[in-house]
């Protein structure tokens, strides 16, 4: 298994590029990136084996890779629509979209309909859940906040309100059912 790439880039067309590590060339998909011949790189891989090819998939960090394949472990999200994906925008916008169920996101990629893009929140909010809780930088309060404004979008109410209503929170409410209750009473 390929797991990453440190060489010189020989050729650049189209999302692709061709790396040559000590006189052998790799032809990695890496979508749109701005590559340039001659630049020194690295690039963390993915081999995708099927029964018609092998391919190399190309991202920038390991976090990447491991987003990858969470966006192919879907079904009716293959390796070359999970690249697109990657290639279209950054992994955190796309575990924001996860998380804030947004199907318009998913849908602006080509090849991705509604149904996939559903499939696709459905399939990775608990795992991209998880990530989440490993983000050393987010305390439970804001972990809290975020669950009350994530309850409150899907029950329809817009970033105004939500803002004007949670600013008002009194101190002393400690779940985020009560504060869930306290905000669906005074909106």
């Amino acid at each position: 298994m390929i797991s990453s790439l440190k060489g010189k880039v020989d050729r650049v067309f189209g999302d692709y590029v061709e790396i040559e590590v000590s006189g052998v060339g790799y032809l990695v998909f890496v979508g749109k990136r701005n590559y340039q011949i001659g630049d020194d790189v690295k690039i963390y891989t993915y081999m995708a084996m099927s029964e018609n090819e092998v391919a190399l998939y190309g991202f920038e960090n390991w976090e990447d890779v491991n987003l990858f394949k969470m966006l192919i472990s879907v079904s009716g999200v293959g390796p070359k629509t999970g690249a697109q994906i990657l290639a279209g925008t950054k992994s955190d916008l796309i575990i924001k979209a996860i998380g804030d169920a947004d199907v318009d996101f998913f849908q602006k990629i080509k090849g991705i309909g509604k149904k996939t893009a559903q499939r696709i929140i459905i399939d990775l909010k608990s795992k991209i859940g998880g990530l989440g809780e490993l983000d050393l930088t987010k305390d439970d309060e804001k972990s809290d906040e975020s669950d009350l404004v994530l309850s409150l979008k899907q029950l329809g109410f817009d970033k105004k309100e939500i803002d004007k209503v949670t600013s008002k929170l009194p101190v002393t409410l400690e779940t985020t059912e009560e504060k869930l209750s306290w905000c669906l009473t005074n909106l």
